[in-house]
């Protein structure tokens, strides 16, 4: 049986994640679905595929998800608050205050993208690469996944 798509809700503001590697490279979230914030990975004026970022029954591993027309990936994303690490398991940092997030595995799987037509196409773009295997920086209007209320 297939999944249906999750329907999604605009979001108020757009929740930025910055590549502190590459600043050029970004995740811009821009709607709310059922169980994540999706919106699309962009390098400059181009984007690259859909993103999508949650956590698992509002609880637990916090994932990420990348694709496009070709193939798809997905993983574990790891949120710090500055150096800290964030752990559901303790209080200190709250989700809320998290500021940067490491995205585990998505320069791998860009580096063995399968794209037919253009089969370096990500393991070409060192930029690209780079950004997916550092820090991003979460934007002041996203508070661990949540949006500030304007």
């Amino acid at each position: 049986m297939a999944a249906l798509p999750a329907r999604a809700v605009p979001l108020p503001l757009v929740c930025e994640l910055t590549s502190e590697e590459v600043p050029s490279i970004k995740i811009l979230l821009t709607e709310r679905t059922a169980l994540s914030l999706k919106g699309e990975l962009v390098q400059g004026r181009e984007t690259l595929g859909t993103f999508l970022t949650g956590q698992s029954n509002g609880y637990g591993s916090v994932w990420w998800s990348f694709n496009d027309q070709h193939d798809n990936s997905d993983g574990t994303s790891v949120l710090f608050k500055g150096d800290q690490h964030w752990n559901p398991h303790r209080r200190i940092p709250r989700p809320s205050e998290t500021n940067r997030v490491l995205f585990v595995g998505l320069a791998s799987d860009l580096w063995y993208w399968n794209n037919p037509y253009a089969p370096d196409h990500f393991r070409g773009n060192i930029d690209l690469l780079k950004a997916a295997a550092g820090f991003w920086t979460i934007s002041d209007r996203c508070l661990g996944g949540r949006i500030v209320r304007g």
